[in-house]
């Protein structure tokens, strides 16, 4: 008998547990075990020696091979101590969505003698048996005789053909046929964009209808061709590069397995020189994983790499995707049909075959940080696949962290810098003191409803930046100052015009609006704040004969929507875009002509340490919008417009905040000068949170741990979907190996961050 130790997903254990199986096998196999009279799934880690006390079978092997590599397993084992996390949960995110309705163990018959007489699921199997244990020790027995194997059935993903139309024939010649004023529209529509369209939009566009023979005509007049997509031979779109792009594309090549960080201000090209470094990986047959922190980047990202590189495999990896076609991304991934992957944050943990490259663009972004459930920062899994792969690593922003700041300053990665746009120049900043300009409503000031007014004249677009949705923050009572908050959260509901409904953002819990105080019983209830639904309704009143779009998660909520909405703002003429963080990420619009950021102070007056870094980062993100083509303007509305903070925004000068923040950091002995650990204990019960959290503090406290340790104390939001929260909070040098045997010890479950991007968990 051979003995291995496996990390069991979903039970939230810090331990691996042995079990036994008659053969040998290898660590990254998947198996199926009985744990705590559980059928649960896990992956061997590692073989052991054999024991001196009773030890449980492995019930069945679902991977006849190892899928992930032993560089994955030390991935896997070093990320648990570094997020001081369960191993039992690090080990389940390197594979693919595990949905039961999605991908499932299929039984395949090789023999007669098994008495299956066509392919089953394994849970379909188990349905002829009293228990799982009898069923497996048959199954087990029936692989052993060849008479029957195991496959993970994948939910094949059904691809629609997409008709491409092409216009074969110069304009000049088209107005010499003889064609009706639909066959006209549709020429015209065509030559509009490049000679070539997808047939659907169309009739999207509403150029033609359905049942229109137009097409038809033009075919046979030989003026279009209608073809399928993987018919049409793309010739890659290389754009040719300045002199300092080339400067620092030899340099990343030279570099081969070091870590860089590309930091360009926004429009300096920087994704086209790592385009051109991919370029040299996919000769070399080495695959290329790209992560990105929204969802929202990926529809124009997917389509600038397929324009780059129309050869290549391209696969796309996040949440918004269904299970059934990430889990076949991931198989295609590992199995090395993909050349190039796209993700989200999850996508970091793919075992990408050959991978030679990562790239994190946006590095500054906090969506790379996952705070639900188990947490991690993409960017620091990226330091360590590069580490333990010997793979190249490449960090690319605006307005990188001040963690990564740091390091580029001291040495310990390359800082390579684009201090100029490519196209054009930098933005000017105007910087509008909301204490002395003329306002015309609370929301805007006259000047940027002038400045507004002109933009649209000249045909091009203008884009808000609201930093909430909705239509306002808060519902107070004129009588006795209640505000109105969430049952479950011990935060105040927004209120959505639209819909006349409250609605919780935190645990999405929404209510009718109340007639009247439900304290005092006062009818007078006042709205206060405002999100990108009121800046839509109050931008009506001035501009009611333009396109305004709204961009934000109660809108767009799928990824088709997000796909409809870029094609929308993609579309020539006047526009005004109003949205939230979801378009200061990446949104490269050619004819966005000005910028206005609405309430600016917002964020710098958080109450948490990292408030002046985000804050920078998200101004100058969003002003990065403005004139990527020709220069454009950015309107910025605050009440500190003395501040020097605002004075080296207007200047583009983000290093200058970077170096007073680290002065700052390191006086305080904040991250990056030092760790910060923030462990949280819920609970339903209010007494139950405070004794754990009391309790673990106790015994931190009797132990010489030579950090800062500060007592436990309430978040910012005490009560958070229905549990109450306490938090216990400890910066200085943390010993990891001797936190993860305090916390595995103490063995209740706490939600545990590492230098988390904000501290207003």
């Amino acid at each position: 008998m051979y003995y291995y130790e496996i990390a069991v997903f979903g039970t939230y254990t810090y331990d691996t547990f042995t079990y036994t199986y008659e053969e040998k096998l290898s660590p990254g196999q998947r198996v199926l075990i009985d744990f705590r009279n559980q059928q649960k799934l896990g992956v061997i880690i590692s073989e052991t020696d054999e024991k001196n006390y009773n030890v449980k079978e492995i019930e069945l092997v679902v991977d006849y091979k190892p899928l992930i590599k032993n560089e994955h397993i030390k991935l896997i084992k070093n990320a648990s101590k570094k997020f001081l996390v369960p191993i039992s949960e690090m080990g389940k995110l390197i594979f693919p969505p595990a949905s039961s309705d999605k991908i499932k163990i299929k039984i395949i018959p090789k023999s007669p003698l098994s008495n299956i007489e066509k392919p089953i699921f394994l849970n379909e199997y188990y349905r002829k048996f009293k228990t799982k244990k009898a069923a497996n020790k048959a199954l087990k027995k029936m692989i052993k005789e060849n008479i029957v194997e195991l496959n993970i059935h994948i939910k094949k993903e059904l691809k629609k053909k997409r008709k491409v139309v092409i216009l074969k024939k110069d304009i000049i010649e088209v107005l010499n046929e003889k064609i009706s004023n639909s066959g006209i529209k549709v020429v015209n529509y065509i030559n509009e964009k490049n000679n070539k369209i997808y047939e659907n939009e169309l009739y999207e566009q509403k150029i033609i209808s359905r049942s229109s023979t137009a097409l038809k005509t033009l075919i046979k007049k030989g003026i279009i061709e209608i073809i399928d997509e993987e018919e049409v031979n793309e010739e890659p779109f290389i754009v040719e590069l300045t002199d300092k792009q080339k400067e620092l594309k030899e340099k990343i090549l030279k570099n081969k397995d070091e870590i860089d960080l590309l930091y360009g201000v926004t429009g300096s090209g920087k994704t086209e020189i790592f385009f051109e470094v991919m370029e040299e990986y996919l000769i070399k047959n080495k695959k290329i994983m790209i992560i990105i922190p929204e969802i929202s980047l990926t529809p124009q990202f997917v389509s600038r790499i397929k324009k780059r590189f129309p050869a290549k495999n391209i696969g796309v990896y996040h949440s918004s995707i269904n299970s059934s076609i990430r889990t076949k991304t991931w198989y295609d991934a590992v199995n090395g049909n993909i050349d190039i992957i796209i993700g989200t944050r999850s996508a970091v943990w793919i075992p990408l075959k050959d991978l030679g490259m990562i790239i994190i663009d946006e590095e500054h972004d906090q969506s790379l940080y996952q705070f639900d459930q188990i947490s991690y920062d993409a960017v620091e899994i990226a330091y360590l696949r590069a580490k333990i792969e010997k793979i190249k690593l490449i960090l690319s922003s605006a307005t990188p962290t001040l963690r990564e700041m740091k390091k580029a300053y001291k040495g310990e990665i390359n800082l390579l810098e684009l201090k100029e746009r490519v196209f054009t120049e930098m933005p000017d900043i105007e910087v509008i003191d909301l204490k002395k300009e003329e306002k015309v409503s609370w929301i805007f000031t006259k000047k940027v409803l002038e400045e507004i007014n002109k933009i649209l004249k000249n045909n091009k677009k203008v884009l808000i930046f609201s930093p909430t949705k909705g239509y306002a923050n808060y519902l107070i009572c004129t009588n006795c100052g209640n505000v109105l908050k969430c049952d479950n959260c011990d935060v105040s509901y927004t209120y959505h015009r639209y819909e006349n409904k409250l609605k919780c953002h935190y645990c999405g819990i929404e209510k009718k609006v109340p007639n009247s105080c439900p304290v005092c019983g006062n009818p007078e209830l006042q709205l206060r704040g405002y999100g990108t639904e009121r800046v839509v309704n109050e931008l009506l009143k001035f501009f009611l004969s333009n396109k305004i779009i709204r961009m934000d998660r109660e809108v767009i909520k799928t990824h088709e929507e997000l796909n409809k909405a870029f094609e929308e703002i993609k579309k020539e003429g006047p526009a005004i875009i109003v949205g939230t963080k979801m378009i200061t990420k990446g949104l490269d619009i050619e004819d966005i002509k000005l910028v206005v950021i609405l309430d600016s102070d917002r964020y710098l007056n958080f109450p948490e340490y990292t408030s002046q870094e985000h804050t920078a980062s998200l101004l100058i993100q969003v002003a990065g919008r403005s004139g990527r083509k020709e220069k454009g303007k950015v309107l910025l509305q605050t009440f500190k417009s003395e501040s020097d903070f605002f004075k080296f925004v207007k200047e583009h000068n983000y290093d200058k905040i970077v170096e007073l923040e680290l002065k700052n950091r390191e006086k305080y002995k904040y991250p990056p000068y030092s760790e910060l650990l923030m462990i949280i204990f819920s609970n339903p019960k209010f007494e139950t949170a405070l004794k754990e959290s009391e309790e673990f503090f106790n015994i931190l406290k009797n132990k010489d741990l030579n950090v800062e340790l500060l007592e436990p104390t309430e978040p910012l939001i005490p009560k958070l979907r229905g549990q109450y929260r306490y938090q216990i909070v400890i910066k200085g040098n943390i010993d990891h190996d001797e936190f993860y045997e305090i916390i595995k010890n103490y063995n209740k479950k706490m939600h545990i961050f590492l230098n988390p991007p904000t501290t207003l968990i």
